[in-house]
């Protein structure tokens, strides 16, 4: 059975997914940011701020990451299988 069309259908809307979900993710981040930059009574709590946005830094990677593979499963829908 030949998935391709399949995959690369739901590799579309997941990319599209991204691009949305992607710009949710950056304003809570610089959200985040300012709140630490803004934060002068607690180190501590200044510190729990910044792992916060390390979080959503990780979060990041890991869908440029899957947006990354998702272009190299685009790109092998298209290639033919030598026989």
């Amino acid at each position: 059975m030949d998935t391709r069309d399949e995959a690369l259908r739901l590799s579309r809307e997941v990319l599209a997914l991204l691009l949305e979900c992607g710009t949710k993710i950056d304003e809570y981040y610089r959200a985040f940011r300012e709140l630490r930059l803004k934060e002068d009574r607690s180190p501590s709590f200044a510190s729990a701020l910044l792992n916060v946005e390390h979080a959503f830094f990780m979060v990041v990677q890991s869908m440029n990451v899957l947006r990354e593979q998702l272009k190299l499963l685009e790109v092998a829908t298209k290639k033919t299988e030598v026989e």
